[in-house]
């Protein structure tokens, strides 16, 4: 009505019809029309992971594709149909790999869904570039799906393994991931965004989650390997890959993974098994709360960084004869825990400090960056020189506050 109104006025009014007149076709033109590249999922093959290995000079590109129908239950085969389908094409390029894979899909192959990306070892040690290059300029894929390196094995083969609790293996990859990184410690969950940007990074080095197929390839790659109790074929994360511009150079073992962590405060909590005080046995030793800073410092006119790591412990489990009642029992465990966490961190830094790696994952570059741009601007060129010569002072504290539901151990009570 109101614009009906308007509409009919003269005069001065006929500037204003003219406007409303243009804003009313507009926005008739948004809300008739569709979105331009609105595609039914039905004409799509919804790709979850993708693997890359090296083959010769080029590539050979795997694409694990959703079964909707096994999955959904809609067909009537589904308890017997894999829930995904693996699809594989060699090319000299993603590029190629990635349009000859059209032979083999009757559907269009979507990625905006994608999970993983996982890089067989050999292709990752002569470097990602070509391929990270592509997937970076394609609008179709998302930046937020993990990154992972498929350790003393390849990426097609990790693939091929049929995972048992979720229903499909790049959606088990993806959530044991989080939970291990959230849980354990010895892992990192590293999103592509990030993976691409520490790898152009001038002040910091790039690492990877890396994951090892067990068992055996041969009865993991059958849809049976999820009806066992336990699985003829395992995929486990095992330590992370350390990269020195984009090439694979090595990898940290569990312990030093540990040390990795703590050192850019992605624990928050874990568990420290450590022996018992005046004793061969063991007890366990839960860390909440944990909190990790790193700061930079020029001493003398020599780099310096401080590694502070805070923490609450918990001693969830104990095999020896404890009183925690006792203060002197407190402080050796919390002693121990301490001296623990700077053996993981210490660890870490020697073995990227070393001249086999020399390779600042830390982002210790990135400190003096920040805190010391005039220095950093005449240390940058040379930080391959500079980085193995950093004064390292790790500084942890563990407070053990509570002791679970007792004060004493069960070794303890028992001889009451």
């Amino acid at each position: 009505m109101l614009i009906g109104t308007l509409l009919h006025r003269k005069g001065k009014g006929s500037k204003l019809r003219t406007v409303i007149i243009v804003l009313v076709a507009a926005m008739s033109c948004f809300m008739l029309s569709g979105c331009w590249n609105r595609r039914e999922l039905n004409e799509l093959a919804v790709s979850v992971a993708v693997g890359v290995d090296k083959k010769g000079d080029g590539i050979i590109l795997s694409d694990q594709i959703l079964n909707a129908g096994a999955i959904s239950g809609q067909s009537n085969r589904s308890s017997t149909s894999a829930p995904v389908n693996l699809f594989q094409e060699s090319g000299g390029s993603f590029q190629e790999a990635a349009r000859k894979m059209t032979r083999r899909s009757t559907r269009k192959i979507y990625v905006g869904q994608l999970q993983m990306l996982i890089l067989g070892e050999d292709f990752a040690r002569e470097g990602v570039t070509k391929v990270l290059d592509h997937i970076s300029r394609d609008h179709e894929y998302r930046s937020d799906f993990y990154v992972i390196v498929a350790r003393e094995t390849e990426a097609r083969d990790v693939l091929r393994i049929s995972t048992p609790l979720e229903k499909t293996p790049a959606t088990k990859l993806k959530n044991s991931l989080e939970v291990s990184a959230k849980a354990w410690g010895g892992t990192t969950a590293v999103e592509f965004r990030d993976f691409t940007s520490n790898l152009i990074s001038k002040s910091r080095e790039a690492v990877l989650t890396g994951l090892r197929l067990e068992g055996s390839f041969e009865k993991g790659n059958n849809l049976s390997n999820t009806t066992k109790v336990f699985p003829s074929a395992r995929l486990v994360f095992a330590g992370l890959a350390v990269f020195k511009k984009d090439k694979l150079i090595g990898w940290l073992d569990e312990k030093e993974s540990f040390g990795y962590n703590f050192t850019q405060g992605k624990i928050t909590s874990t568990s420290l098994l450590q022996p018992c005080p005046d004793s061969d046995r063991k007890l366990t030793v839960e860390l909440v709360r944990t909190k990790s800073k790193m700061k930079a410092f020029i001493k003398d006119g020599k780099p310096l960084v401080q590694i502070d790591v805070k923490a609450d412990g918990i001693v969830t489990d104990a095999q020896c004869p404890l009183d925690f009642t006792k203060p002197e029992t407190i402080t050796q465990i919390e002693n121990n825990s301490n001296a623990q966490i700077k053996s993981y961190i210490s660890s870490a830094v020697q073995k990227m400090q070393s001249s086999r790696y020399n390779s600042d994952i830390f982002g210790f570059g990135a400190l003096f960056e920040r805190k010391y741009p005039k220095y950093w601007k005449k240390a940058k060129s040379e930080w391959d020189s500079v980085f193995p010569t950093i004064q390292i002072k790790i500084q942890p504290k563990v407070n053990v506050k509570q002791m679970f539901k007792t004060t004493k151990s069960f070794s303890e009570r028992m001889k009451e």
